[in-house]
């Protein structure tokens, strides 16, 4: 009995998958880090590395960036809202 090969386009992620924003460790675990600042809205197209949301930590703030270029499809946290590292802040659709 022979298997069969894998199929190498299952194994391919779909290129309009929504990628996930999210929040990097800031190097600062004692400290909560709050959303001060939305960059764009729902339905803004965006470029890879462009700033899409800014955070603030101790008294310090930290822009967040796009990971892909597309449109964002959604926006997970308000304004003032306590995120933690490595949380989803927003989804982007290529």
């Amino acid at each position: 009995m022979t298997s069969s090969p894998s199929n190498p386009q299952s194994e391919v992620p779909n290129p309009k998958s929504p990628v996930p924003v999210l929040l990097p460790e800031l190097g600062t675990a004692d400290e909560p880090v709050r959303v001060s600042a939305w960059f764009v809205e729902v339905g803004d197209l965006v470029e890879t590395g462009e700033p899409i949301l800014e955070v603030m930590v101790a008294g310090v703030t930290c822009d967040v960036c796009s990971p892909a270029a597309g449109r964002i499809s959604r926006a997970l946290k308000d304004l003032d809202a306590v995120v933690l590292p490595g949380e989803v802040l927003a989804w982007v659709t290529p």
